[in-house]
């Protein structure tokens, strides 16, 4: 392995890694993941990651992607709250991830998304039912869904950095 490769490889680490992080904040950690290992393996010419790893990483971004959407929204859904209520929760919950994220080294982060994700569908549904107990319970539920899609797609994201290293190695 050349400086280069070994360089080319600490930096996908990296990029992996944070895109992880990154996840917690709403954002598309596997997504970008996938896209840093596919430029790796272009410009490494598939020396280190082959493509059939390659197929496997992009299967799983997918089930990713959809898996957070899923566990967030339909559970949501199930429970009766509305679009407007899930448009908010996932807004507030990415602003609360990123206003707690400083605290308890980062696992605010994961509270501010849950927490924000429960104030954005508890206000609206609030103001459409106007039953403080039925909005609390679909607050809970919009809250425990987007708990459930991000540990989801952390977890998927955990499984691709270990895919990549068992490649590399």
């Amino acid at each position: 392995m050349t400086a280069f490769h070994i360089f080319l490889t600490i930096l996908l680490f990296i990029i992996m890694t944070l895109s992880v992080i990154s996840i917690v904040f709403g954002m598309p950690g596997t997504l970008i993941s996938f896209i840093a290992v596919l430029i790796f393996v272009i410009v490494t010419k598939a020396h280190y990651i082959g493509w059939i790893s390659v197929g496997i990483l992009a299967v799983l971004t997918l089930l990713a992607e959809l898996g957070e959407l899923l566990f967030g929204v339909k559970d949501a859904s199930k429970a009766g709250v509305s679009k407007k209520a899930i448009m908010l929760s996932i807004v507030s919950g990415i602003i609360g991830s990123i206003v707690l994220a400083p605290f308890l080294l980062g696992v605010g982060a994961i509270i501010g998304a849950v927490l924000g994700t429960f104030i954005g569908a508890f206000t609206v549904s609030v103001f459409e039912s106007k039953k403080t107990l039925d909005a609390a319970h679909k607050g809970w539920v919009s809250a425990i869904g987007r708990l459930k899609g991000t540990l989801f797609k952390g977890t998927i994201g955990i499984i691709m950095i270990i895919i990549c290293v068992m490649d590399i190695l």
